[in-house]
């Protein structure tokens, strides 16, 4: 028993599809709580491994974002703290999104920290694995509620596959950059991955929606965003076949 349990473990460690039963936003079955905890405990031994008085917080705590962009040393973000009424349209948006699409609910309310994107150099919105979990919004994306919606979607999907980045790399550093089909360069391979992964994300939104002509056009672009992620390692080629499948047809890679 001890045995087949631990060549289950090893096997599930090598896959994170199954470890998790799916991708967040793509699959009923996909197992959020088991991602929390193991980024928050990757994140409590490296504070463990840093020494000082941050190595005594419980794992759970280091899913707050101040205690991880701490943890991290980021660098500073191109951010400034929203207004009130700003605050107020992404609870709205979120609820809304959870309205949509019932099943995101746990993914909606993972712990951000949204401010505003200042200066934003023409972006609407704004992720990077070096702020995890925070959100920079620029005024572009409060123009309308279904715009909002895109975005909010669009960057807590960029979350929750940093989490995942946490627990598994999803290319080689060495990695050629790569060149996406919205013209974007000097892009990581598992950087295509995550555009890919957020296309498949906003069909699903679009689908709720019924706006085929977006979930067309982001069909098309999500199916280019893998054709650039040629070179992965064994966990981000999984991810990217089973994305393709959503991209193919969003009801045939549910997973449970």
């Amino acid at each position: 028993m001890a045995s087949a349990s631990a060549a289950l473990t090893r096997h599930d460690l090598a896959d994170p599809l199954r470890l998790l039963g799916g991708l967040p936003f793509l699959d009923e079955g996909f197992r959020h709580g088991r991602l929390l905890a193991g980024a928050a405990a990757v994140r409590h031994t490296l504070a463990r491994q840093q020494g000082g008085a941050r190595g005594d917080m419980p794992p759970q705590g280091w899913l707050t974002p101040s205690a991880v962009y701490a943890l991290r040393n980021s660098p500073p973000m191109p951010a400034r703290p929203l207004p009130p009424v700003r605050r107020a349209a992404i609870t709205s948006g979120l609820a809304e999104l959870e309205e949509l699409v019932p099943a995101w609910m746990p993914l909606l309310r993972l712990p951000v920290r949204y401010a505003r994107l200042f200066p934003d150099r023409g972006a609407i919105s704004a992720s990077s694995r070096a702020w995890p979990q925070h959100v920079l919004l620029a005024e572009a994306a409060f123009s309308t509620a279904a715009e909002l919606r895109e975005q909010l979607v669009h960057e807590l999907a960029h979350q929750w596959l940093y989490l995942i980045q946490e627990m598994w790399r999803l290319a080689p550093l060495d990695a050629p950059t790569v060149t996406l089909p919205s013209g974007t360069a000097g892009r990581s391979p598992d950087e295509a991955l995550g555009a890919a992964h957020v296309a498949a994300a906003l069909i699903r939104l679009y689908r709720a929606t019924g706006d085929h002509d977006r979930v067309r056009a982001l069909t098309a672009y999500g199916t280019g965003c893998l054709g650039t992620a040629r070179r992965l390692t064994p966990a981000g080629q999984l991810l990217c076949d089973h994305i393709a499948a959503h991209l193919t047809d969003p009801g045939s890679a549910r997973a449970g």
